[in-house]
């Protein structure tokens, strides 16, 4: 049993060994894959608006006056039946299908009330209330040899123990939403551009370190340190004596800054591991209200 604890001390290193592993055998596989793929359209949004805006010009210029004295002609019924409902505001949220991974950056900066959308699912929607079980059940089925019998035994110890891990998931996405609103940073992961594995991993570890304001510049991940602190010192007030130390709060905040290192490695190669996922149909076993359609 002694040992079995040793070895679940070392489980976030053992985590981040696995996602560098898999990063670089999921990069070899795909290679040849991401080679095929056509370059996106990187130049500038100025320019893409000024060629459409010169497009249209000609389309006005080439119908002339008289077209647009002309009546639209009417819309048959069932052509009008069959038509689309008319698209909603466009939204840089993108939450993840997966609810423990950081939503993807995109082209459009996200206002408060974006952040605040993320920050609701993410802290109290159904994954929130969910993925707690599964830590408070390992918590509980292999307690600390010196925890007290209420920690440890019954229905309540279990309790005790989802009840913490509850209020440490709220506490470090509130720590880290209430950064974004302050200090304008983006909680949104940005992939690296680079096609070497190594590459890719320093860049999802060093992302952890330094991400993005709404603006788009590179600053320190305040946020990060945020939630990790968060996350470290609510146990302060809520673990048994003995557990409840700031050497027990530190190696928590450690634990949890790592974790997030995890989580922008898996984001980073998704699309490589993604199609596994979708050919076990693992997006289809999720219930709708897992992740709302956007």
């Amino acid at each position: 049993m002694t040992n079995f604890r040793g070895r679940l001390a070392h489980f976030p290193g053992i985590l981040v060994f696995a996602a560098a592993s898999i990063s670089a055998l999921s990069c070899s596989t795909f290679a040849q894959e991401s080679k095929r793929q056509s370059q996106p359209d990187l130049r500038p949004l100025n320019e893409q608006t000024s060629e459409l805006s010169q497009t249209d010009r000609r389309g006005a210029a080439t119908n002339g006056p008289a077209a647009d004295a002309l009546p639209d002609a009417p819309v048959p019924q069932d052509q009008m039946q069959n038509q689309p409902p008319p698209s909603s505001p466009v939204s840089g949220t993108h939450l993840n299908q997966f609810p423990v991974l950081p939503p993807g950056l995109t082209r459009i900066s996200l206002t408060a009330s974006d952040k605040l959308h993320i920050y609701i699912h993410k802290t109290y929607g159904p994954p929130a209330v969910i993925l707690p079980v599964f830590g408070a059940g390992l918590q509980w089925a292999n307690p600390p040899s010196k925890y007290p019998r209420e920690w440890k035994d019954g229905a309540g110890a279990f309790g005790r123990n989802y009840g913490y891990r509850v209020a440490d998931h709220t506490a470090r996405n509130t720590a880290e939403f209430l950064t974004d609103v302050l200090l304008h940073e983006d909680p949104r992961y940005q992939r690296s551009t680079s096609t070497n594995p190594l590459g890719r991993t320093f860049h999802a570890l060093s992302f952890t370190v330094f991400d993005k304001t709404d603006s788009g510049k590179t600053t320190f991940a305040f946020d990060n340190v945020a939630s990790s602190a968060a996350g470290g010192f609510v146990g302060l007030g809520i673990l048994p004596h003995g557990y409840n130390d700031m050497t027990h709060a530190e190696q928590h905040m450690a634990s949890e800054f790592s974790m997030l290192a995890i989580g922008n490695i898996l984001t980073e190669y998704e699309p490589q591991w993604g199609p596994w996922a979708k050919k076990l149909r693992i997006p289809k076993i999720l219930p709708a209200w897992w992740v709302p359609q956007h």
